[in-house]
């Protein structure tokens, strides 16, 4: 999970260029809904996520990285050194990827417990 989002930067800049978070999800192909859980520090960036971000709001990719919270990913460009050239770059990608699949499937398993603790109370209420 992201840790310190900053909702006012991001919020700030899209009302700069007159968009609105609905613009920003649609350019970068993500749920409102996982937008709003990103906004509220709940869900990570990917780094595919980070530079859809930063070419949407003219922003250098570090700097929506860093902006995102201290675990979100820097995307490197290209040829620059490191892991991106290299064929790590593909499986290291789809971790990510796989990483956030996990992250839905914690939260959806932990919103169908508090669905069942909820069905389990409110049955037995009925039930006295």
């Amino acid at each position: 999970m992201a840790l310190f989002f900053d909702q006012k930067w991001f919020t700030d800049r899209l009302n700069d260029m007159g968009r609105t978070p609905n613009d920003l999800a649609d350019a970068i192909g993500m749920p409102l809904i996982e937008l709003a859980a990103v906004w509220k520090d709940q869900r990570e960036l990917s780094v595919d996520e980070v530079r859809g971000m930063a070419q949407f709001l003219k922003a250098p990719a570090e700097e929506v990285a860093s902006r995102a919270g201290v675990s979100t990913p820097i995307p490197s460009e290209p040829g620059e050194a490191g892991v991106a050239g290299s064929d790590l770059a593909p499986v290291l990608e789809r971790l990510d990827e796989m990483a956030h699949r996990l992250d839905r499937l914690e939260r959806a398993v932990g919103d169908i417990k508090a669905l069942l603790l909820d069905t389990r109370l409110n049955g037995d209420e009925k039930d006295t």
